[in-house]
Formats: structure tokens, sequence, C-alpha cells
């Protein structure tokens, strides 16, 4: 099973669970740094990778998202460098370059744009970014080798499972690759994006394989009321400066029991990572919930699969007062910050006792 239901799990395994969640983010990442290269490594060894990654690997869904990927007949890799490449008018090597650097170029774009300097800076940036083409699609071909998670086939299989319809929006959609797979296995799914670049070479990939796609420029046009049975918004949230608004209007434009797949990627401040705008996954769990997300069931890649339900009513009072208190009020915060020293000690003593086993292999 891809997905974790605390329902149906045995109270130790909740436990081991949950510890291990602690244990996993009580140290944040901060920069990504540069992207590696599939063909200068060693394939993959699956027995290394957890079972969700495995099965999301070998999926029915996986071969689909490499086929999407494809163009022309091309393998994986020759169509993402030639997409780059023939939109950005560059070589396939340079287009290599830019993908396995792209972080220290968005740097460099970060400030031309004048991130820095607020909502008109940050807006500027993610109109103008090019290196999140060459980021985005040379992790959707890692996806496809195995080195990264499987976050698009994992979002799309159990949304398969859990959503009402088969509506999708992808917020947050990139280069269009997550559009791609959920059309190919049968949905109707719409693109939406602020950043005009993304959007323009999301379009040109689609269309030079024979699709149409349909897309929303989020800087002047809004979603549609109830126009969606499921959305998903991987790696988005951490780059919107206000989760509990954005939340909303996504639960607005999900239909009745709709279904949201979401994560938020928490970095510790530094140069590289400065379009990540939040530092408390607490509390955006709770912006998410207080407008009317309830959890469904964890999965791979830290993501969380929610159910909209009505944000009114006394029952649903009475869960945003439980999630507060559990997440927020000030004793959770006590809490967290006394356990944190012991949690940051097991990482730690986790991490050597899996150095000492590579060594030992």
């Amino acid at each position: 099973m891809l997905l974790t239901n605390a329902r149906s799990r045995p109270l130790l395994k909740a436990i081991r669970h949950k510890l291990w969640s602690a244990v996993q983010n009580v140290e944040r990442p901060a920069e990504s740094g540069v992207h590696i290269d599939p063909a200068e490594v060693p394939p993959v060894d699956m027995s290394t990778r957890s079972r969700w990654h495995r099965e999301a690997v070998a999926s029915p869904e996986m071969a689909a998202f490499r086929e999407v990927l494809r163009v022309d007949g091309r393998s994986v890799r020759e169509s993402v460098l030639d997409d780059l490449a023939t939109f950005y008018e560059t070589t396939p090597e340079e287009a290599r370059r830019r993908c396995l650097h792209w972080e220290q170029i968005s740097v460099q774009e970060w400030a031309e744009a004048g991130g820095d300097e607020g909502d008109r800076g940050r807006v500027e940036f993610y109109r103008t970014t090019r290196s999140w083409s060459y980021d985005l699609m040379w992790w959707a071909y890692l996806q496809s080798e195995g080195h990264a998670d499987p976050s698009n086939v994992v979002a799309v299989r159990f949304l398969q499972e859990w959503a009402p319809g088969r509506r999708h929006l992808d917020f947050g959609s990139g280069v269009g690759v997550t559009t791609q797979l959920f059309a190919a296995l049968g949905w109707d799914s719409t693109m939406a994006d602020l950043s005009s670049t993304l959007l323009d070479f999301a379009r040109f990939r689609i269309e030079r394989r024979g699709g149409h796609p349909t897309a929303i420029d989020l800087l002047d046009q809004t979603l549609p009321a109830g126009g969606y049975d499921a959305i998903t918004a991987i790696d988005t949230l951490a780059h919107v400066p206000d989760i509990n608004e954005t939340a909303r209007t996504l639960h607005a434009a999900l239909g009745p029991d709709g279904v949201l797949v979401t994560n938020l990627d928490i970095r510790e401040a530094a140069p590289e990572t400065v379009w990540h705008l939040h530092d408390d996954a607490k509390r955006a769990e709770y912006d998410l919930r207080r407008a009317g997300f309830v959890p469904l069931a964890t999965m791979g890649y830290d993501m969380t699969g929610y159910r909209k339900v009505p944000a009114s009513g006394p029952r649903f009072r009475l869960f945003v007062f439980t999630s507060w208190l559990l997440l927020v009020s000030p004793p959770r915060r006590w809490a967290a910050a006394a356990t944190r020293p012991l949690l940051r000690g097991l990482y730690r003593l986790r991490e050597r006792l899996r150095g000492g086993r590579r060594q030992d292999g």
C-alpha cells in the first residue's frame, strides 16, 4: 500500500511512525545542492528504498509517467534535454548544465527580480524564473529513474482510490508533468500556476506531444468554485505567503468530498532557500485544517491526503479547537521545544548507524 492510514494501523506501528517522522523532521535541510546525473552514478539499489517507493517505481502509473516525458520515441533523458534546449534555444549540453546547477542560477534570478523586497519582487521572480524549468524537468527525470521520490505517481495512485470523481487541478503545476500523468490515466486535468514562464514551457511541452492543455494563470485568473474533485499541490505551499488564504481558495475550488494532496517543504534559512517562506510545519497543518481540510492518510514524500468538509458548525469548530490544541497551542510549543534536543540526538545517532552499515556493506 502507498498510504499509511492511522486508523487501520496497529498502535505500536503508529507510535513508531510518529517517532520516525519526528526524528526525520527535526533536522531540516537547507540548500538542495547540485543535482546528480543518473548517467554518472550506479543504478538505484531498490532494496535500500522504502516499500512505497519500490511499489511506485514498479507500478503501471510509473510506466505512464515515463511515457508522457518522452517525445518522438526518444529516451526520457533525451526528451527532457530536448524540451529544454528547443524551448530556450540552447544546446542539450548547456541544458544539462543548467539542470544540474539550477539552484545557483535561481539565487541569481531571485536577486535580479528583487525577491527580498517583498511581494512585488517575489511575484516578479515567480513570473520570470527559467531555472525552475530545468530543476523540475530534471527532477521528473530523476523520479523516472528511481533516484528521486516518485511524488507524482504516489499522488495519482492515492487519488484514484480516494477522489470522488476525475476532475483534477494541479495547483503550482510547474512544467506540467503532473497534469500529463493524470490526463494519460483518464482524468480531466487542469494546470494552474503563478509563473508565466513555467506555464508557457508546460504548454509547449504538452502541445508538441499532441495534447491540448487547459491552464489557469493565477496572476489574473481565479479557480472555478466546486470545479474539481481532486487537487494536487506538490512542493507548492512552501512558496505561498499565506497558507490559510490559499487553503481556503483550494477548499472553495473542490466539490463536495473533494480531496487535496499536498506537502510542505520546510527548509533552514539560506541564500538557496529564500523562496521557501515557512519554517513551521505544525502551523501550516493547522492552517489547512481550519480552512476545512480533514486528514485522510499520509503517503510517501511526506505528503498527506485531506478530505474537504464543510467549514462550519459545532463539529467543525471542535475539530479546529482540537487541532489548535495539538498543533500550535502554547503547551504544544513548549513540549516541542523541550523534546527537540532529544530528537536531534536520535537523528544524529540514526545517521551514524546508517553510515556504519553503508561502510560495512
